[in-house]
């Protein structure tokens, strides 16, 4: 288990480092793909429903990251991940009890653009934001489809359940 939260901090900074190094060369009307910001979502996402520890510390982790890198004030990213990271996991909550595994997609990325529209709003980054949520959109549909066949298959019992608790 401990591992796994070291893959995840070693991602966010790996993806921090990449998203401002790499993929600005690959801008799309000056929008570049927030991969600290999918890789948080994604994470908080498919998290245990009691796991806000790990959500305060991830929130902390990618909200430096993105602090470091953006032209803001610095503490505005994390009190913002920190928002969006408990009304996305009040609202994966109040929607387990209907997601099957067929379709969490579907409830993944209206979470996802809401969030992403509220942070670059928030942040201040208003220049292109229907670019923006294009580009992030379909980044984190792939990043959610590798998300769930690497990590998230390993975490899920398949076992069959005849009594539920």
């Amino acid at each position: 288990m401990v591992a796994k939260h070291l893959i995840i901090f070693i991602l966010f900074y790996f993806f921090a480092v990449l998203q401002n190094s790499f993929f600005v060369h690959f801008n799309l009307f000056g929008a570049v793909p927030n991969l600290v910001f999918i890789l948080f979502c994604l994470v908080v996402f498919y998290e245990d429903k009691k796991s806000y520890i790990q959500l305060i510390a991830y929130s902390i982790l990618a909200g430096l990251l993105l602090d470091f890198y953006l032209q803001t004030y610095f503490g505005t990213s994390i009190v913002l991940l920190l928002v969006l990271g408990f009304c996305i996991k009040k609202s994966t909550l109040m929607l387990q009890e209907r997601r099957d595994d067929k379709f969490p997609i579907i409830y993944f990325l209206p979470l996802f653009i809401v969030s992403l529209m509220v942070y670059d709003l928030a942040v201040g980054s208003t220049g292109g934001l229907i670019a923006k949520i294009i580009y992030n959109l379909v980044a984190g549909a792939v990043a959610f489809y590798l998300y769930k066949k690497f990590i998230s298959a390993n975490v899920e019992d398949r076992q069959l359940k005849l009594f539920r608790k």
